[in-house]
C-alpha cells in the first residue's frame, strides 16, 4: 500500500515546510528519490521557478512536472510518469477542475495503480483533498461545494482551516448531513496515511488537524491533542 501526506496549506518559500518535505523524502525510501509534480488545480500554471519543485530539489530529489491540459499530453505520457515517479506532490487550486481532468485524462486510475504499488502521494489544499473520498472547496464562482475525489482517505478534506472563510466546512456538515466524518486541517498542518495507519505531520510554523465525527452529531476533536483518537479512524 502507499503513502499520503495531505496538507492543509503552507509556503515552501521560507522553509516553513522544509520538514514536511523532508519527511515526504523519507517515505519514499530514497535519498534522491524522482518526485513528480502535478498543478492540474491551478490549471496547469507552474514554471520551472516553483517554490515546491525548489524545495525538493533543494533536498536532492529530481523532478518533473505533468501538464495534462497540454494537447501534446498522451496517455502513454501520463502513465509513464507516473508509474516512474517515487513521490508525487499535487499543487493547490480548483479541486473540481483536478478532478474532471483527472477522469478525463485517466490520471485518476493511473494515481490509484500508483498507491497500490507503495508510491508516496502528497500534495497541499486541493492537491490534498484530491486523496478524500471528498473535498471541501470554493470552486464554483466562490461558491463552497464537495467535490468526489479519489477515495483513498475515507473522510471529507478540508483545507486552510485556520481562517474563518473555510470554516463554513463544520456549517456544511451538518446542513447536508453527509454521513461521513470530516478531517479539517490548518495551513502547515498534514494529515497522513502510512500502511493503513493515520498520523499527523506539522511544518516549523506549527498546525492542527480536526476529526468530525459523523456518528456524533459532527462533533470536533483536536486530533493534535488526542493522539488516540487516530487508532479509531
Amino acid at each position: 500500500m502507499g503513502k499520503i501526506i495531505a496538507l492543509g496549506g503552507g509556503s515552501f518559500s521560507n522553509g516553513e515546510m522544509d520538514n514536511v518535505t523532508e519527511h515526504i523524502i523519507s517515505l519514499t525510501g530514497k535519498k534522491t528519490p524522482f518526485i513528480l509534480i502535478i498543478p492540474t488545480a491551478s490549471f496547469d500554471d507552474m514554471d520551472e521557478n516553483d517554490d515546491v519543485k525548489l524545495s525538493f530539489e533543494r533536498f536532492g530529489c529530481t523532478t518533473d512536472i505533468l501538464f495534462l491540459t497540454h494537447e501534446d499530453v498522451t496517455q502513454e505520457v501520463i502513465k509513464n510518469k507516473i508509474s516512474s515517479a517515487d513521490g508525487v506532490f499535487v499543487q493547490g487550486g480548483n479541486l473540481k477542475f483536478l478532478m474532471d481532468t483527472w477522469k478525463n485524462t485517466g490520471t485518476d486510475k493511473y494515481l490509484l495503480e500508483a498507491y497500490n504499488k507503495g508510491t508516496v502521494l502528497s500534495g497541499v489544499s486541493s492537491g490534498a483533498m484530491c486523496w478524500f473520498k471528498e473535498g471541501y472547496d470554493d470552486c464554483i464562482d466562490g461558491q463552497f461545494i464537495f467535490v468526489e475525489c479519489l477515495g483513498i482517505i475515507p473522510y471529507i478534506n478540508c483545507p486552510h482551516y485556520q481562517s474563518d472563510y473555510w470554516q463554513t466546512f463544520e456549517e456544511a456538515l451538518a446542513i447536508t448531513k453527509k454521513r461521513t466524518s470530516g478531517i479539517a486541517c490548518d495551513n502547515g498542518a498534514g494529515f497522513c496515511l502510512n500502511d493503513g495507519e493515520y498520523y499527523t505531520v506539522a511544518g516549523n510554523e506549527g498546525g492542527d488537524c480536526y476529526f468530525y465525527d459523523a456518528n456524533d452529531n459532527y462533533r470536533k476533536t483536536n486530533i493534535n491533542r488526542n493522539a488516540d483518537l487516530l487508532k479509531t479512524l
